[in-house]
């Protein structure tokens, strides 16, 4: 009965107020239940309304300042009734926006990340410490890994935009945490490893190009079993990607600055010293057709200038351009997995196939001895690799790779590194969320800086995970790890645990995931 004399007082008086009537009527579901598309249109109502009835809502508010001031007192009771049900329902329509606002920002917004951490022991009780050839460019991890390391990604698409539907802007933030050893907490590094934005869908003769700038991880390529990033052109820079070539795939080309990176190098924190810079301009085709699967084809062109002491190294840098290649052939295999295979050359700036330059440390003179000279006319670097992972069966599922690689690194004395590597990880699925993990490793370097030799590891490890598959994660892991190498390399495997020996045993747990 009240509702209806508030109506009726609505359509007498104000028929603007008619609105606000309305709404009180109404059950007061929550926030949720009210679409964007019911709000937009109760706002373009309002919108067209607001200018017609503006006298009259004028007329109610010098009404309202002479109520309070008790000079109308008992004269408009119904328009009493209409002020409060515009107070009320201006005050829902506020909450109903701002939730609505807070509701579209969330669905805006994406978080991922990665970690790894565990603790685990050598022979003797003491901390474990990582198993690794000389001159190896990566080690074979499951239980291998001594470190913490984490990850996390935060990122928003900006659904509050008025764009067209195919134009999307977005925008990324990656912070990354790391402690290098499992009992020490003293010794880490913060990095930022990603901070970029990017756009698509401006250019209508390309709609599906992505212009992008900032800071990123930029379309690296792994081997997950031994960490081993064989084409890592992250860093800062800019440029377009996925330009369509109609049969011949899609070109992406960016302008890329690096340095030298300290979570590449050594774990020591250098500072008050010279980094020396790099420009590389990255060009790729990819997804076009080769027999078998698809292919990607990559030109690198570099350029370094000259330095004496690079992130404090006593090394002397004569600079210079360079450029690299590279053709990666990607299968997908039936019944889940893939198989990569790629080979790559560069000479010059461009030889280490990264946007940043190597990092000289292990090479460079002693205090007080004249610095270590690096040509880079003298650099060159040829890699051939394949990287399979398979799941045959519900049971069963494997990673295995295989590397070649060669590289004379500049030195003013011979300095050529030769670098054979062979992995394969077994996963035996018991049950739905049970696995026993197997892994095999061999590395063979042959340098002549500091001799030849071989490194041999095996890993055992149960592992708890959500469900079955090669890279089902997170996981949980308990370790037993044996190692063992040849007699030139005494003092350079595990020197902190097993300086005078050639063999060593690890044991530990560890958790793994990503999102």
């Amino acid at each position: 009965m009240n509702t209806l004399i508030a109506i009726t007082i609505c359509r007498r008086r104000c028929p603007f107020a008619l609105i606000f009537c309305f709404l009180s009527v109404l059950p007061g579901s929550p926030a949720e239940e009210v679409d964007l598309h019911t709000l937009g249109q109760i706002r373009s109502e309002m919108a067209a309304m607001r200018q017609t009835y503006e006298a009259k809502i004028r007329h109610l508010e010098n009404r309202v300042m002479e109520l309070e001031a008790g000079r109308a007192i008992g004269q408009s009771g119904g328009e009493q009734v209409v002020l409060r049900e515009m107070e009320r329902n201006t005050s829902r329509l506020a909450r109903i926006e701002a939730d609505l606002a807070a509701q579209q920002a969330a669905n805006g917004f994406a978080y991922s990340g990665y970690f790894r951490s565990g603790f685990g022991v050598d022979g003797n009780g003491q901390t474990m410490a990582a198993f690794k050839a000389p001159n190896a460019q990566s080690k074979y991890r499951l239980g291998n890994e001594t470190e913490t390391y984490v990850e996390t990604k935060f990122a928003y698409h900006f659904p509050e935009l008025d764009l067209p539907e195919d134009t999307r802007f977005y925008a990324a933030f990656m912070p990354a945490y790391v402690v290098p050893d499992n009992q020490d907490s003293t010794d880490s590094t913060f990095s930022i490893r990603e901070a970029y934005a990017t756009a698509e869908g401006i250019w209508d003769a390309q709609p599906e190009a992505r212009f992008w700038a900032g800071q990123r991880y930029y379309n690296t390529y792994d081997m997950h079993m031994n960490d081993f990033f064989y084409l890592d052109m992250s860093g800062y820079g800019g440029g377009v990607e996925f330009i369509e070539l109609n049969d011949w795939g899609a070109l992406s080309i960016a302008w890329m600055g690096g340095t030298i990176d300290e979570l590449q190098g050594s774990t020591e924190i250098v500072d008050d010293t010279v980094i020396n810079a790099k420009n590389s301009l990255d060009i790729r085709v990819s997804g076009f057709e080769l027999p078998l699967g698809e292919g990607m084809l990559w030109v690198d062109l570099a350029h370094v200038e000259d330095t004496e002491r690079p992130n404090g190294r006593n090394v002397s840098i004569d600079g210079g351009g360079g450029a690299a290649f590279g053709l990666l052939h990607e299968a997908t295999l039936s019944g889940g997995g893939y198989n990569r295979a790629m080979v790559q050359y560069g000479f010059g700036a461009a030889a280490n196939f990264r946007s940043n330059e190597p990092d000289f440390g292990a090479h460079q003179a002693a205090e007080g001895d004249p610095l270590t000279k690096v040509d880079y006319s003298e650099i060159h670097h040829f890699r051939l690799l394949n990287d399979l992972v398979l799941e045959p069966s519900a049971r069963w599922s494997l990673q295995a790779t295989a590397v070649y690689d060669h590289m004379d690194i500049g030195l003013s004395e011979s300095s050529e590194i030769e670098w054979w590597s062979f992995g394969l990880r077994p996963i035996y699925q018991i049950d739905d969320y049970l696995s026993l993990a197997f892994e095999a490793g061999f590395d063979h370097t042959d340098s002549d800086l500091e001799g030849s030799g071989e490194l041999y590891k095996f890993t055992i490890a149960p592992q708890i995970s959500p469900g079955k598959g090669y890279f089902q994660r997170p996981v949980l892991r308990f370790f037993m790890t044996y190692a063992l190498w040849s007699n030139d390399f005494e003092g350079l495997v595990a020197p902190d645990s097993y300086a005078e020996e050639t063999e060593g045993f690890s044991a530990g747990v560890q958790a793994e995931a990503w999102w």
